[in-house]
């Protein structure tokens, strides 16, 4: 099953997951930030952060985020399993299959399947993340 759709935009399609993130798509970094730098244990913020970050294709940022976020209150519970799909997204973009095939795995071996994420896992180990051509 692929879930990316061609037509969509890129930022749609890293963020396979949508309306789950629980991100408020109002805020910008610097609110996030202002978040983190309150709580800086809160998963879903740091998570968020690395939406926004990885959105502007800012990838070591992003990266940074994504495994504060994995490093926080573990708040709500998908956090771990789509910030491991999510960094190896990022690994594949960058050409570090090995890195994102070892993300992936950790995703599946989650046991967490919120909205299919060890689905979606198995086909990027099949299949590695490419961002969508810009139409």
């Amino acid at each position: 099953m692929m879930i990316f759709a061609a037509a969509a935009p890129a930022v749609a399609q890293i963020e396979a997951h949508g309306s789950l993130s629980g991100c408020d798509h109002k805020k910008a970094l610097p609110d996030y930030w202002n978040e983190i730098k309150s709580t800086p244990h809160n998963s879903l913020a740091n998570y968020c952060m690395a939406e926004l970050l990885l959105q502007e294709r800012n990838y070591q940022a992003s990266v940074n985020a994504y495994r504060d976020a994995l490093r926080g209150d573990g708040y709500p519970t998908w956090i771990k399993v789509w910030s491991q799909i999510q960094l190896g997204k990022i690994f594949d973009i960058t050409r570090q299959r090995e890195r994102a095939v070892a993300q992936y795995q950790l995703a599946i071996q989650s046991g967490d399947n919120t909205d299919g994420a060890i689905n979606q896992a198995r086909e990027l180990l099949e299949h590695p993340f490419e961002w969508p051509e810009a139409h």
